[in-house]
């Protein structure tokens, strides 16, 4: 991986977790499945596994990228000035004349981003219109399954060595993942230490902007500010809006039509990103030193 010149500026990085420091979609099928058993919709299983695959990996034209609104039971995709165009189930077309979306106020409950696999299942709970409780329950499920044989995923050593050494002010982990699961994951890729700030049920995008003002307030400017993560609406969008710069990390295809500083596939990626920024911050480092000595 190339150096670049901003690296040498970056004094916070923020990092997301799940799909971000490990990757691992094997959990999605067995989380649709939990999500419907016991449900007047079990018979719609293989379906909904179905759908969720070809949205995954990008074989239908509604994808990562896009939104699903609740009211109208829509698969939307954004166009230019709040317009859209919308997808039955069926992936045919749905005419919509002259219908503004909000599609900055993510908070007004209407629509839900579909950014990774995690998203996928929720747009699926609603889409059944489940109560929370089964939704949580089967992520529980499927989050206690990923840290133990037969579905345990696999840490990327490497990767966290590279964030451990990476000589910025502040290494930040933001999850919406709530605490209990949240720490286990920590715990069970061993990295907890190596983070200055850790923060649980973030509420990203809403929580990151939070974030991100608090970092202001402490005299941290945009362009001093690296956020990493897999989900741009969550992730990446909150950043680049105050001047940061960006890491879209993701193996999947996006129809998020944004343009990020880097975009990265792999775990091995990610680590030489690491590797190369605190090379750089090593090098400005020397340089001043001489400078002043």
């Amino acid at each position: 991986m190339t150096e670049d010149s901003w690296f040498e500026d970056i004094k916070v990085v923020i990092f997301d977790m799940d799909g971000t420091l490990y990757q691992e979609d094997t959990f999605m099928e067995r989380y649709i499945r939990y999500l419907l058993e016991g449900t007047e919709h079990e018979a719609d299983t293989e379906a909904a596994v179905g759908m969720g695959k070809a949205i995954r990996s990008g074989e239908q034209a509604f994808g990562f990228g896009h939104f699903y609104h609740l009211k109208d039971d829509l698969l939307v995709i954004r166009l230019e000035d709040g317009l859209a165009r919308g997808y039955a189930w069926d992936g045919s077309s749905v005419p919509i004349r002259k219908k503004l979306y909000k599609f900055d106020s993510i908070l007004d409950g209407e629509l839900l981003h579909i950014g990774d696999p995690w998203g996928i299942v929720a747009m699926l709970s609603l889409k059944y219109k489940l109560p929370a409780i089964k939704l949580g329950e089967a992520f529980d499920r499927v989050r206690r399954e990923m840290l133990a044989a037969p579905y345990r995923f696999e840490v990327h050593g490497g990767l966290m060595q590279a964030i451990g050494e990476l000589g910025v002010e502040k290494r930040v982990l933001m999850t919406n993942t709530h605490p209990e699961s949240g720490a286990e994951f920590l715990e069970f890729m061993q990295i907890r230490h190596i983070f200055e700030e850790v923060c649980f049920g973030a509420g990203k995008p809403a929580g990151l902007e939070s974030y991100l003002t608090s970092l202001q307030r402490q005299g941290y400017k945009g362009h001093e500010i690296l956020s990493v993560g897999d989900n741009p609406w969550n992730d990446l969008h909150p950043v680049k809006r105050i001047g940061g710069r960006t890491c879209f990390i993701s193996p999947y295809p996006s129809h998020d039509s944004e343009a990020w500083d880097l975009r990265l596939t792999t775990l091995d990626e990610l680590e030489r990103l690491m590797r190369a920024i605190r090379k750089r911050k090593m090098k400005e480092e020397m340089h001043e030193w001489h400078e002043s000595s």
